[in-house]
């Protein structure tokens, strides 16, 4: 192709875009602000890459370029996760069934507190009453039956492994079991 040919070519389509930005369509979102009551006249400014439908490409670019995500979401690409859901919880039990008159009065009257001696052993002699031997922390006391401890308890028996005392302010027995008889 010659030289001449080739330039005319140029030259036409140079002149068809220039035509074709100067008087084509405008862009349909183009928004212009207006700042003052006045009308100023504007020149006609178009872009050519925005003129051939480009302005949804510069759009997209724009908001990839500007993109923002937080760390969570990042962090959250590999985060195990599981299936398991807990069971429902059971159910509340039944209510108690209301007690009698007798019942009341059989939680409500007074107990005496646990015997507070232990037993250490015990000694019976030829034939006389045995002695049994009780500890308190680091006292130990030697009593036979009949005798009373810190004016609480008094020993009633000493038989068959068990010894029996009677607490004296609510006049309660309690047994003791010692294992072997004297």
């Amino acid at each position: 192709m010659k030289t001449a040919t080739r330039t005319r070519i140029l030259v036409g389509v140079a002149v068809a875009i220039t035509a074709y930005v100067a008087f084509g369509p405008t862009d349909p979102q183009t928004v212009e602000s207006v700042t003052s009551d006045e009308p100023t006249p504007r020149a006609h400014s178009s872009h050519p890459v925005e003129a051939r439908g480009g302005a949804r490409a510069l759009h997209a670019l724009f908001l990839i370029a500007h993109r923002v995500s937080d760390g969570a979401s990042a962090g959250a690409l590999f985060a195990s996760h599981t299936w398991y859901s807990p069971p429902p919880p059971a159910p509340p039990p039944p209510p108690a069934p209301p007690m009698s008159a007798e019942q009341l009065a059989a939680l409500q009257a007074p107990t005496a507190p646990p015997f507070p001696f232990a037993y250490m052993g015990s000694y019976a002699p030829d034939g006389s009453t045995p002695v049994v031997f009780l500890t308190q922390g680091d006292r130990v006391f030697d009593v036979h039956v009949g005798d009373t401890l810190d004016n609480t308890y008094t020993i009633d028996s000493f038989a068959n492994g068990q010894l029996v005392v009677t607490y004296k302010p609510l006049k309660i027995q309690q047994q003791l079991s010692v294992g072997g008889s004297p």
